[in-house]
């Protein structure tokens, strides 16, 4: 379990493939699945699936992992600010739950080209918000232009860590990242 923790330190934000990883430990990927549901019921880690309408459909895809605690992220400054604003988008989707009764998902969405984005939020089976994470560029995400017009319904958010003032273009608000993060409820 140690290994298999070491590992997802060093996977945080990317599509996990368990059947990969337990070919590398030389261990069932039914195994490795219970140490995955352990750390997440301790709260170590925060799975988040794909987003599809098809619930069964999306369990088959890969999830992704963050870790509650920043501190355990090994990577970049990019990795470990898209795991803050997961955990902070966490939160918030508990405060909403725990508050006003919503049923609130956070997801990701990928499609088989494999354009992107990091987070989307839903409530009720439908897409609120779509959420990219960037450091510094403020040009919107081809991914996020894509899904913006394709769920018109959800806001499209592309925060920024650097960014100094906010930009609507087109349909995507580009945000400083703690001026929107501050908004969360929680």
């Amino acid at each position: 379990m140690r290994v298999f923790f070491e590992l997802l330190r060093e996977r945080v934000g990317s599509p996990l493939s368990l059947a990969s990883l337990a070919r590398d430990l030389a261990v069932s990927p039914t195994t490795l699945r219970r140490y995955l549901d352990i750390l997440q019921a301790l709260y170590v880690v925060i799975v988040v699936q794909p987003w599809h309408r098809n619930i069964a459909r999306a369990l088959l895809q890969a999830p992704k992992v963050y870790f509650s605690d920043t501190g355990l992220v090994k990577g970049s400054d990019g990795v470990r600010f898209e795991n803050a604003v997961a955990a902070m988008l966490t939160k918030h989707a508990q405060f909403l739950s725990d508050t006003r009764g919503l049923e609130v998902g956070l997801h990701y969405i990928r499609t088989k080209d494999g354009a992107e984005v990091d987070f989307c939020l839903s409530s009720d089976g439908t897409l609120t918000q779509l959420v990219e994470c960037k450091l510094a560029d403020c040009s919107p995400h081809r991914a996020l232009l894509r899904f913006a017009a394709q769920f018109a319904q959800a806001e499209a958010v592309q925060i920024v860590r650097d960014a100094r003032q906010e930009e609507v273009r087109g349909p995507i608000a580009v945000l400083p990242a703690a001026d929107w993060l501050a908004r969360l409820a929680a």
